[in-house]
């Protein structure tokens, strides 16, 4: 045996119950503390959210855009009707310009010109005064003569009326003494004078033939004169109109030349004046910009193209003025409304803001025309510059943790 007896018999008593492991109570306190905090960075991970977004700048500008109103004419800006922030209508003289070209007497060249063309129309107005008169006074004396002709037509239609009368009974008279000619009882004498008055009172009828037919004539011409005469007299107007519609052309011309008028093409807002009375003016001269009516402004922002992926319409946009820092007067939230889809590049278009790449043109609609400082409401003016915040998407940072593992999906 390798133990003893006695050994044996003393391991046989031991005490009674069980075992028993005791730890310190701070373990189960961290245990429960780690727990709770591992809930607790769960719930706020799975929670609390953060916004992906993608920072531009851009400008105010119309709803409509600015009409930028250039001279159509060069010369010297003689009036100026409008100022700033006038409300003007379509058509409304907005200011004239003048081009003076001397002459070696001093005379301004364009007034000697439409002096001279006044001389001539008024020689026209006075030629056709005197046109009128003369057609007038032939009128008058056509008149006269046709009723003097018609008078004597009627008289000498009598004379003829009575000739016929004697000629019909010397024809009787004649025709009695050839019978008794024949009879013996007359005389040949007798008989050759009753036959010569006879042959009288016909050459009397064949003169008064010819003198009708000569007066039936003059009343034919005359008739016809009055006919053309009004023909005449209307060609003559017309002849004289044209030349007064020339030269009133040629006047409009010079005019136009030496003095034209500018005026509004639209209904709006006088705004940007920046010509001045009395300056030299060209085609390429700005005189002023008008901001149609009924047209808000809107922020017009430009999106690189490495950004325009997930810009969508109705996306938020916070938007920070540089003319009301956003630190004093907090940002204006507005919403995108339109994303154009062509590209707008550097040497396109002359922007407010300067840019070397290609740009998507983006509009943001605002909530108010106007930011509250220091109580008061100051309105927004076209070409303030500001930054804005586009809202992307909103994630949580469970989200953005698990990613990776997302994207490492996406591979497999």
């Amino acid at each position: 045996m390798l133990f003893r007896r006695q050994v044996l018999e003393a391991k046989k008593q031991t005490l009674t119950g069980r075992v028993v492991l005791i730890q310190p109570l701070s373990l189960y306190g961290i245990s429960a503390a780690l727990f709770a905090l591992f809930v607790l960075i769960l719930f706020y991970l799975s929670q609390f959210e953060f916004a992906r977004k993608e920072t531009v700048k851009g400008y105010l500008a119309p709803q409509k855009g600015v009409i930028t109103l250039y001279f159509a004419r060069s010369g010297v800006l003689n009036q100026l009707w409008v100022e700033e922030g006038l409300e003007i209508t379509e058509g409304q003289p907005i200011a004239r310009i003048q081009n003076s070209q001397g002459l070696t007497s001093g005379k301004e060249r364009t007034t000697a010109l439409i002096q001279e063309i006044d001389t001539q129309l008024k020689m026209l107005e006075k030629k056709r005064t005197i046109s009128d008169a003369l057609f007038n006074k032939q009128t008058l004396t056509l008149q006269h003569q046709l009723e003097r002709l018609n008078q004597s037509l009627s008289a000498i239609n009598k004379a003829k009326q009575t000739n016929t009368i004697r000629l019909d009974l010397q024809t009787q008279l004649y025709e009695k003494r050839q019978t008794l000619s024949q009879d013996g009882y007359l005389s040949a004498t007798a008989l050759i004078e009753a036959q010569e008055a006879l042959l009288e009172y016909q050459e009397a009828n064949q003169t008064i033939d010819k003198e009708v037919s000569s007066l039936q004539v003059e009343i034919t011409q005359i008739q016809t004169q009055q006919q053309l005469l009004p023909e005449q007299h209307n060609l003559k107007l017309l002849e004289i109109q044209q030349q007064i519609s020339l030269l009133q052309a040629q006047k409009v011309e010079l005019n136009s030349e030496y003095e034209f008028t500018q005026k509004a093409p639209k209904q709006g807002t006088v705004t940007a004046i920046q010509a001045k009375v009395g300056s030299q003016v060209s085609p390429s001269t700005p005189i002023l910009s008008i901001i149609p009516t009924n047209s808000p402004l809107e922020l017009e922002l430009l999106l690189p193209t490495r950004s325009a992926g997930f810009v969508q319409q109705g996306d938020t946009v916070n938007i920070r003025f540089d003319a009301f820092p956003y630190q004093k007067f907090g940002l204006m939230t507005g919403a995108i409304t339109s994303i154009d889809k062509a590209l707008i590049l550097p040497s396109d278009k002359a922007l407010p803001i300067k840019t070397e790449q290609a740009m998507y043109r983006v509009t943001a609609s605002l909530p108010d025309q106007f930011m509250n400082a220091y109580g008061e409401e100051f309105p927004l003016k076209t070409g303030m510059l500001a930054e804005a915040d586009i809202i992307l998407e909103t994630r949580t940072l469970l989200e953005w943790l698990l990613d990776p593992i997302y994207a490492i999906q996406g591979k497999l």
